[in-house]
């Protein structure tokens, strides 16, 4: 309930901050003013709520997010309940003390709502505000993804997101009044008469196209970081400590193969009577926490979801290399006490995967 309460103030405090400043100090601040006005807002929100809910505030971040892998649909639902209630509220709030001016009417002054067409602001046509909001969007929930990924400096990632939405609204203020947020657009639309609310549609589908775009590439990895050891060239010394261990390994596996065919030959041998004894079952060793604070995406391995990573991550295991240590006893402790996927390890080949990924 924590993160629906913080992403109801966010939206919140983004709706009203935001369209208040349109509304209310446009005249004086104008377009720079009533772009930075939504840029602080939301700057403020990431280090207010941020540590809560990640401050998504915006159906279409939440949507983006799921797309990407970073959250679940059932969680994402709830955000977006939360999202739009806070920024309903927040029109209506504002509505309330807009009304407190003699010179103000809705129906002449709008509540900040988005738009296009004949008599709104630069009256650009449909399929510009389409486009608009879509690519908008999209290159938003890059910068989102990119500043909260790992390896990003997460101290300045609230910085760089609310930047980003003073860029998109200098340019697209005069499009549509600029969206890139389903939330945002609804609470204004709902007080400010039927044309912004037969509007609304295309300030839903375009930000939610244009988030799900970018989550989706987040997912396929072709926007992960290139690490050093995947660019560096390997020194001579490496290369024949690598060769040693090649050798050592392959000594070993001829060892342990001589004795599987002499057990053979004794076990056939002796009396047939004599049962096998069973290994027992041993828990791997786990780390309290990933190595330099980023676990490897263990979703790469086939038959590992996100509720399978989760509970991985819960028992200590959050690299491929861990995984890929793991002894046949070890591989039959975790078959025991994967909750619900019991038999997951040896069904799909974990240690073969995890070897290969790592």
């Amino acid at each position: 309930m924590n993160k629906q309460v913080a992403e109801f103030i966010g939206t919140f405090t983004l709706v009203l901050f935001g369209c208040g400043a349109a509304v209310i100090a446009g005249g004086d601040i104008g377009l720079t003013g009533i772009s930075f006005a939504f840029g602080l807002a939301l700057i403020g929100m990431a280090y207010g709520i941020g540590t809560v809910s990640g401050c998504h505030i915006n159906p279409a971040v939440s949507l983006g997010m799921v797309a990407a892998g970073r959250m679940d649909m059932p969680e994402a639902v709830k955000y977006i309940i939360a999202q739009v209630a806070g920024a309903i509220v927040a029109a209506l709030v504002l509505l309330i003390i807009a009304n407190g001016s003699a010179d103000y009417s809705v129906a002449d002054n709008g509540l900040g709502q988005n738009g296009w067409g004949k008599g709104y602001l630069g009256e650009y046509g449909f399929f510009s505000a389409f486009v608009f909001e879509f690519v908008a969007t999209f290159l938003f929930m890059v910068v989102i993804l990119g500043a909260t990924g790992a390896g990003a400096p997460a101290a300045i990632a609230g910085l760089a997101i609310g930047l980003a939405l003073v860029v998109i609204h200098l340019v697209g203020i005069n499009i549509t009044g600029v969206s890139v947020n389903p939330a945002r657009s609804i609470g204004p639309a709902l007080f400010a008469g039927w044309l912004p609310i037969a509007q609304l549609p295309l300030f839903i589908i375009a930000p939610v196209l244009g988030a799900v775009a970018a989550g989706l590439l987040f997912k396929s990895g072709m926007l992960d970081a290139v690490s050093e050891a995947d660019t560096s060239t390997p020194s001579d010394a490496e290369l024949r400590a690598e060769r040693d261990a090649l050798l050592q390994e392959r000594n070993q596996l001829a060892a342990d193969l001589a004795m599987c065919q002499s057990n053979l030959t004794t076990q056939a041998m002796a009396p047939a009577a004599t049962a096998p004894v069973a290994t027992e079952a041993s828990k791997p060793k786990g780390l309290s926490a990933p190595r330099n604070g980023a676990a490897d995406d263990l979703k790469k391995i086939n038959g590992v979801g996100p509720k399978m990573e989760q509970l991985l991550n819960r028992l200590g295991y959050y690299h491929f290399d861990q995984i890929a240590a793991w002894s046949p006893s070890e591989v039959a402790w975790v078959d025991d006490n994967l909750e619900g996927f019991k038999g997951r390890a040896t069904r799909d080949e974990w240690i073969k995967q995890a070897k290969d990924l790592a």
